[in-house]
């Protein structure tokens, strides 16, 4: 008897898996899927530059090596246009001038190497969705903190008014 994936919250955004090795995208999938993750996964990274235009993506999840664009290049623009998404660089080949260039540029938030070990995976996975889950709170609470120390400002200005209008 199999025991059904944990069930994600519906509230979460899914994960963008990109690689041009069909094998490989489908295994991804179907891995991160039985874990109870949403998986939009495409072949080509032009393809997916215009997924991530249209959606919001906890995490992305790119190849390194592929024809159209390389890896780096690719998450590089994902983080131009959702800083907030926890950017994964899957690679057969980690070279040092890679590793610099995707942590400066990149902000990347960890590297999977191929082949790669299911637990490290699900787990590297896991703890994406948490820093994103964690980004976007810490982003809300900022906003909500500067709207309330705005309010506070007013009220505390509205009775100093008040004060001078009693002396």
């Amino acid at each position: 008897m199999s025991v059904p994936p944990p069930v994600r919250s519906s509230a979460s955004a899914p994960i963008l898996v990109v690689d041009d090795e069909q094998v490989v995208l489908s295994s991804l999938r179907v891995t991160l899927e039985r874990e109870g993750y949403e998986v939009v996964a495409c072949g080509s990274p032009l393809k997916a530059l215009e997924l991530v235009h249209q959606r919001v993506f906890a995490v992305i999840l790119s190849d390194q090596r592929m024809p159209e664009m390389m890896g780096l290049d690719f998450l590089i623009a994902c983080h131009k246009l959702q800083p907030h998404s926890s950017r994964i660089l899957m690679t057969a080949v980690l070279s040092l001038p890679t590793i610099v260039e995707a942590i400066n540029k990149g902000e990347i938030f960890r590297f999977i190497a191929k082949p790669w070990l299911r637990e490290e995976l699900t787990t590297t996975i896991k703890n994406a969705y948490q820093r994103f889950d964690l980004t976007v709170a810490n982003e809300h609470l900022q906003k909500e903190t500067t709207s309330l120390n705005a309010r506070l400002q007013e009220a505390n200005a509205s009775l100093e008014a008040r004060v001078k209008d009693l002396a």
